[in-house]
């Protein structure tokens, strides 16, 4: 099966909000099989719209359109599909209550113009929105399938995932396609690809590389009938597993920081951070996981030299003598933070991000990175290249990139 994405919104063409939908719904889709033609994003205007679901009916055999489900008046979406498939809108009464109660939740009447998110294609299946007012609906007509999503991100991805997968998976019986991701860190998108080559030739499915920042995914592609594609995906990630070792972290959705998380409550271990370059960028990626209070203690962003004497308990003349910047202050950085908050593990951060060098003259990008531990204190050098948001991530991957390493020496 075929897709091809219609994104609508004058938002999303002027840069106002960005189009994250798009890469969503495309890995969602690869993951049951259905690969993507095309995907363009056209304004909040009918005959855009109209010329775009032509194109893409034609071609393909899915069309998903995301956004211009609203209740204002360039909100066009719904009534343009309707025209271009020759069906009518017809007033839904379930949906028509829904949103009323929705609006008295909120202690306000439901505004007049929000009646026309209750007018639906006629003979579609209507999708819940849990999080919204807009419906979603698909559409089959002509042996093609039409879906219309919300824009939002939080209301079409949660709509995807519950309602419109499950019925697409049943509905793609034109051969199998599987596609699986291994998620690399620590090796370069070049070195990657030479070390893989360097297996010889040996039957392999297509491979797509894709850098992101510090890390790589390895996207795995297989086809076949039946159980051919995974099979042939399996095999693929044994080999590359056991070629690479741990430069391989997960598969798939799985994040380092997700892993890290894992790893430190299967061990009953605690975390503390000391950030300096990285302005708390790497707490903030901590506490964006669920349960994260269970191993989380806190941090600090301690961003000047006084701060670091006066509560991580940094010796001025090692500062004065190493500078702010140094091997030695990461680590009295890391220890301070662990004996302060008392847990088991606490990482250390500072360098220079840029765009200018500090009164020391040492290069932009220069980082260290500390970890203490159980019987461990290390650090790392490293001159990470980019501007200077680059090199703040770049210090938070790896920085989470040596924790995990260290957490799968010990035992759960």
């Amino acid at each position: 099966m075929q897709a091809d994405l219609i994104c609508v919104g004058n938002e999303l063409l002027t840069g106002l909000i960005e189009n994250s939908n798009t890469g969503f719904l495309a890995r969602r889709l690869w993951s049951t099989g259905i690969s993507v033609r095309e995907a363009c994003v056209v304004a909040d205007d009918e005959s855009a719209i109209g010329e775009a679901l032509d194109r893409a009916k034609r071609e393909s055999d899915l069309v998903i359109i995301t956004g211009g489900l609203g209740p204002t008046e360039d909100d066009r979406t719904r009534e343009v599909v309707a025209e271009v498939l020759g069906l009518p809108l017809v007033l839904n009464q379930e949906w028509l209550e829904k949103m009323d109660q929705f609006f008295r939740n909120r202690g306000v009447k439901m505004p007049v113009n929000n009646l026309k998110q209750a007018l639906v294609i006629k003979g579609s299946l209507l999708l819940d929105n849990h999080r919204g007012t807009a419906p979603g609906a698909i559409v089959e007509s002509a042996g093609k399938i039409f879906v219309l999503l919300p824009g939002p991100p939080h209301e079409l991805k949660e709509m995807f995932d519950d309602q419109v997968q499950p019925y697409l998976v049943g509905k793609n019986k034109t051969g199998r396609t599987a596609v699986k991701t291994l998620k690399c860190i620590g090796i370069g998108e070049s070195r990657l690809e030479e070390k893989i080559k360097a297996l010889g030739e040996w039957e392999l499915p297509p491979i797509s590389y894709v850098a992101r920042g510090y890390e790589v995914d390895l996207q795995i592609k297989g086809s076949g009938e039946n159980e051919e594609a995974s099979i042939s995906i399996d095999e693929a990630e044994r080999r590359l597993r056991s070629l690479l070792g741990d430069h391989v972290y997960g598969s798939n959705d799985d994040t380092l920081a997700g892993l890290v998380a894992e790893l430190l409550a299967a061990r009953r271990m605690t975390l503390s951070l000391a950030e300096s370059c990285s302005g708390g960028l790497l707490s903030d990626i901590i506490t964006d996981i669920p349960g994260s209070s269970k191993f989380y203690r806190g941090g600090l962003v301690p961003y000047n030299a006084e701060l670091k004497i006066k509560l991580l308990g940094i010796g001025s003349e090692l500062l004065e003598k190493e500078g702010e910047v140094s091997d030695l202050t990461a680590r009295a950085m890391a220890a301070g933070i662990k004996e302060l908050f008392g847990t088991d593990f606490a990482i250390g951060i500072t360098g220079i991000a840029g765009p200018e060098s500090d009164p020391s003259g040492k290069p932009v990008g220069l980082v260290y990175i500390a970890i203490a531990g159980p019987d461990i204190l290390k650090s790392r050098e490293l001159y990470l290249g980019g501007g200077r948001r680059a090199v703040k991530e770049r210090a938070a991957q790896i920085a989470l990139d040596m924790l995990r390493k260290e957490l799968m020496k010990i035992k759960s």
